[in-house]
């Protein structure tokens, strides 16, 4: 999963110096508890990636079972600008 991986305690002492290292890295880090990995701590640019990549796989997930998959074009262009698409 990861390379890195420091004790709650460990991380706890150290936690300043390995954020700004994960987020410059983007190399995550495991917190682990015993042994056992309990967190993965990531860069902002990460998990932004993983919210996008969760919402694609929800959205493919609606579409495949036939769901609505999002607002028709002409929709979202009344709401976005409030009339009647020119």
């Amino acid at each position: 999963m990861t390379d890195i991986a420091y004790s709650i305690v460990e991380a706890r002492a150290r936690l300043g110096a390995i954020a700004r290292e994960v987020s410059a890295t983007r190399e995550p880090v495991a917190i682990t508890d015993h042994g056992n990995t309990i967190a993965i701590l990531v860069s902002p640019a990460d998990a932004l990636e993983l919210e996008e990549m969760r919402a694609l796989a929800a959205y493919r997930e609606r579409r495949d079972r036939g769901e609505s998959a999002g607002v028709p074009h002409d929709e979202a262009y009344r709401r976005v600008f409030g009339g009647d698409e020119a």
